[in-house]
């Protein structure tokens, strides 16, 4: 990393205190509570939400940006979704396409047409440039005869699959696909033939991003080679181009070939399903003959943690009603799971596997199958150790605490105090307070205290400028100012309310008749984003979580031909901390349990995807060390907002937080990484250096406590500060790296291994001092909601260590 002159640490600091000394700012006063708002309203704790959408927010809009309601048939239950791989069959983001955008569940890709479903099978990544993709190519469309639905609509869904419902005169159609499933699921309404048709579109890729997108104007007479291998029984099984497939009547009907079209009555039954098959092999249609009669009802996740093994398990279980009643046939459904699913399972896995943008996907022939991931742990806050400075730490946390504006208006191309800039800020006060208790200054944590305090509350309380919005169409709640279409595509919402739950968490480590007070408002962002009880009709349930996938999306509508995607995994990883430390404090269990699902689930899928920790998802000929955004279709090296290598990779930091040492789970990744953000800007870090220092501390603690000293010149992030750059790289400097083969019997812990020595740290956020036994047979004494740190050395020839 390249560096600036040396000035002397002390000489700035001499200069900067005699420039404050006796310039502190006043106490601050408790915010006063208002009484209700002009307008509809409700009543949560002591504030409010509004119902009635305030000036210059509109929730649920199109490209026109026209408001848009939920597309779903008349039978359809329970509260609207969005941000899920399939949003584009509820969420009508073009006015000209009332069907859907690319879907991928994989094995397949997926997009719904006036005539039914084209169904493809993306085996081959496409490489270009910082990108790779699995693009979309339509092997087979799957429908009636006759059909031509106005549009396609959500009749149902559950945690990883959706029914999609198309109606033409007497005709209708419905499928349900999922994450995972090789078979696509049809029943029909009416005496319609079932129709399976092969593709006639030759596949169109654009040049700019590497998809799939077939057009009319690409029709021709360039069919794919087609190949039956099988045809008796109900069941066809043919070969398009390089993809195999099956198609399953029941098991007294049959299907006939006219050409390139499949047809059959379905002998007066009323379902039929089409498989994609990982080979041509007669055993293999054999097996999937015994499944496909299995028809997925509902898919269902639950979770359980064992706090003292300090183990998740998470259980997807898929519900099936047997269609069919010959012989031989089983009422278990077959499901391909992901790397990071298959590599914690003990489920026996079939000898054959799926492509897929995540690595390959492997096949359990099951009802249901269980992942168990060990937990490492979250903190409110590094400890800070005896070689930080503290005379510069109390410089550095009266840096954030003296500043004129706590909570300024953000760095957006129309700076607002939005919920994103102002959650940034929440985040770094709620990090710094800490800090001050850690050293002992009280003054300027008290009044950091009260900020904290008095700005949650100021968005609690339903007055403008800064409230919160419950839009009952789309089942969510908005903050206003919205920021980067948090209200028209619904984006980020887990990235926003996550510095609000690490802020209010924070708060109840000091105050706990504030956090009584108001948790009901608290938990509110948090179900928002992640409802964990299916029976609350206000949200759906863990809207934000995709669990099948492991990770989040961020859009709304899954608006693009890539499908959806997810930027900031580490925005992601943040809002599942503060979910565990909230819960924590305030002694939520089920919302504590419900925070180490999310991170524990969401960590394997950073490390695997994102990162691609194994070296076994990307493709061979894709050369960028990571990804910046993942996407339904594959992934990008690349932002948003900044083609800046820094950024890509450090929007996969921020914000450095208590829970963020999972990064340094592997020290060999970071190293890894950071060797190549080296390579990339030749070493000239002028953005985010505090981000590339800490996060180079978590391999090499010494080198960038070294740096750090000679660095005068760092100016952290709008959401990070100087005082806990200090402390993070002093503390890692100090002790080491993350030792994950140690847990503890509480979910707040971490541990760290410097040569022979391992220190231990862990929170008690109970009300009474407690005892920590870790899984190495340590135990240490913890104050109540505070944080204690232990190092101890281990008998010659210990394990290595910065």
């Amino acid at each position: 990393m390249s560096q600036k002159p040396r000035i002397s640490r002390s000489f700035v600091f001499l200069l900067i205190a005699a420039a404050v000394v006796g310039c502190g700012p006043s106490q601050l006063k408790p915010r006063a509570i208002p009484g209700a708002p002009e307008g509809p309203s409700h009543k949560v704790a002591k504030g409010y939400v509004v119902t009635s959408p305030p000036p210059g927010i509109h929730v649920g809009l199109d490209e026109k940006r026209n408001k848009v309601s939920p597309k779903v048939t008349d039978d359809f239950e329970g509260p609207a979704t969005s941000n899920d791989w399939w949003s584009s069959l509820i969420w009508q983001f073009d006015p000209a396409n009332p069907y859907s955008y690319e879907m991928y569940p994989h094995p397949f890709a997926l997009k719904a047409r006036k005539d039914g479903l084209a169904v493809g099978y993306p085996s081959q990544a496409v490489v270009r440039g910082r990108q790779y993709m699995f693009p979309y190519e339509s092997d087979l469309v799957v429908g009636l005869e006759g059909l031509a639905s106005p549009d396609t609509r959500v009749a149902s869904y559950s945690d990883w699959a959706v029914t999609a419902d198309w109606r033409s005169g007497d005709s209708r159609l419905r499928a349900t696909f999922g994450h995972g499933m090789p078979f696509v699921y049809c029943e029909r309404q009416g005496s319609a033939p079932a129709v399976v048709e092969i593709s006639r579109l030759a596949p169109k890729i654009d040049a700019k991003n590497g998809t799939g997108e077939k057009t009319d104007a690409d029709a021709k007479d360039e069919t794919p080679p087609v190949k039956v291998f099988h045809d008796a029984g109900g069941v066809v099984g043919l070969t398009v181009g390089e993809h195999h497939y099956a198609l399953f009547a029941p098991t007294s009907a049959k299907w006939t070939r006219d050409g390139d079209k499949f047809t059959s009555n379905l002998d007066g039954k009323d379902y039929f399903a089409v498989a994609v098959l990982p080979d041509a092999k007669p055993e293999t249609l054999r097996l999937f003959r015994e499944h496909a009669y299995a028809f997925v009802t509902e898919t269902r996740v639950s979770w359980s943690y064992d706090d003292k093994a300090a183990t998740l398990t998470s259980t997807f279980t898929a519900t099936t009603k047997l269609k069919d009643d010959a012989p031989g046939l089983s009422d278990a459904p077959l499901l391909a799971l992901y790397r990071h699913q298959w590599l914690h399972t003990s489920a026996k896995t079939l000898p054959f596997e799926y492509a897929s943008p995540r690595g390959a996907m492997k096949v359990v022939a099951a009802p249901a199958f269980s992942t168990t991931l060990p937990f490492s742990g979250v903190l409110p806050v590094v400890p800070v150790v005896a070689t930080a400075d503290k005379s510069l730490m109390l410089k550095y946390v009266r840096e954030v605490a003296w500043a004129p504006d706590l909570f300024p208006p953000g760095l957006s191309p129309k700076p607002e105090r939005d919920t994103y800039w102002v959650g940034k800020s929440l985040g770094r006060v709620a990090t710094v307070m800490q800090l001050a208790d850690a050293i002992g200054d009280k003054e300027d944590h008290d009044l950091m205290l009260r900020a904290l305090e008095n700005e949650l509350q100021d968005w609690f309380d339903g007055q403008p400028p800064k409230l919160f919005y419950y839009d009952k169409t789309w089942a969510t709640v908005v903050g206003s100012p919205a920021s980067y279409d948090s209200d028209a595509a619904l984006n980020d919402h887990h990235f926003h309310y996550g510095y609000f739950l690490q802020a209010a968490a924070a708060i109840a480590r000091y105050d706990g008749a504030w956090a009584k007070k108001w948790a009901p408002f608290v938990e509110l962002l948090a179900k928002d984003a992640a409802n964990t009880k299916r029976e609350d009709p206000r949200f759906p349930f863990l809207r934000y979580m995709d669990a099948y996938a492991g990770h989040g999306w961020a859009n709304g509508p899954a608006q693009y031909h890539d499908g959806n995607n997810e930027e900031s995994s580490s925005e992601d990883m943040n809002f599942s901390t503060g979910l565990v430390l909230w819960g924590a404090v305030t002694g939520n269990k089920e919302l504590r349990d419900a925070g180490i699902f999310l991170f524990a689930n969401t960590l394997e899928a950073v490390e695997q995807y994102w990162f691609d920790v194994d070296r076994q998802v990307f493709p061979k000929d894709f050369d960028a060390p990571c990804l910046g955004m993942v996407w339904s279709a594959g992934g990008k090296y690349d932002t948003w907002f900044d083609s800046n290598p820094i950024m890509i990779q450090g929007i996969n930091y921020l914000p450095f937080q208590g829970g963020s040492l999972y990064l340094g789970r592997h020290p060999e990744l970071v190293k890894r990484e950071y060797d190549a953000l080296m390579e990339k800007t030749r070493g000239k870090v002028f953005t985010w250096r505090d981000y590339v220092l800490m996060y180079q501390a978590l391999a090499e603690g010494q080198a960038a406590s070294k740096t750090l000293d000679e660095d005068t010149y760092l100016e952290p992030e709008f959401g990070n500060s100087h005082a806990l750059t200090h402390a993070w790289v002093r503390a890692l400097a100090q002790m080491g790296r993350v030792d994950a083969s140690v847990s503890a019997d509480v979910p707040t812990y971490a541990v760290l291994k410097k040569k022979n020595k391992r220190s231990y740290v862990a929170y008690n956020p109970g009300d009474a001092a407690a005892s920590v036994t870790f899984s190495d047979g340590f135990s240490m004494k913890v104050p109540a909601k505070g944080l204690a740190e232990k190092t101890r050395g281990e008998p010659a020839g210990g394990g290595k260590g910065d």
